[in-house]
């Protein structure tokens, strides 16, 4: 049996596994207003568009995912008020699960790697299912554009803009500035010491 590792790993999303991420069909369904499943809705955008996801996995165990992608393939984004999308824009869809920052700055990172000048989200003001959270991305530079209400909940449209890979490197270094690491239960030994195994 191989061990499991203890240090996560950021994947792409591919259509083949997109189906065992807990909450990704349901997203994808829900952003797609039913139109198709996330095995297809992945290989589409794979084929046409390129990556547009990636899971934070600890061995087989997907621990959170971030999904974006363009807005014509995620239709139910003209449902909402704040709108309307700048048409150069790519739409992140949701982060979820742990690490979230570190999912968002992979996703940037690939974004401005492709040329993407800039992302945004319609952002829950009170961190709805399916819809990214408008504190988390504020919190992580992102800055809101408008605000609009639908279904009688608030939401915020978030933009971020990728000017420069200077920027977007400043961008990722405050993000993982962020980033809490699991604190250990025993305490570290003292500089120069060490203890022998029994």
């Amino acid at each position: 049996m191989k061990p499991t590792s203890f240090v996560p790993t950021v994947d792409e999303i591919s259509p083949d596994r997109a189906g065992e991420i807990p909450g990704l069909e349901a997203l994808i369904s829900y952003w797609t207003e039913g139109s198709c499943s996330a095995e297809d809705w992945f290989r589409a955008l794979n084929a046409c568009w390129g990556t547009a996801g990636f899971v934070l996995r600890r061995g087989e165990d997907a621990l959170g995912f971030v999904v974006y992608g363009p807005r014509e393939y995620l239709p139910h984004a003209g449902a909402h008020p704040c709108g309307p999308l700048d048409d150069d824009a790519v739409l992140l869809a949701h982060v979820v699960g742990e690490s979230r920052r570190r999912l968002v700055v992979r996703m940037l990172r690939d974004l401005r790697h492709r040329r993407v000048g800039k992302v945004e989200a319609i952002a829950s003001d009170r961190e709805t299912d399916h819809y990214p959270s408008t504190s988390f991305l504020l919190e992580s530079g992102w800055r809101p554009v408008r605000r609009g209400w639908h279904g009688g909940s608030p939401y915020t449209l978030a933009r971020i803009d990728l000017g420069s890979t200077v920027e977007v490197g400043q961008l990722a270094r405050g993000l993982v500035g962020k980033v809490k690491l699991p604190g250990l239960k025993s305490p570290s030994p003292a500089p120069g010491t060490f203890s022998r195994a029994c």
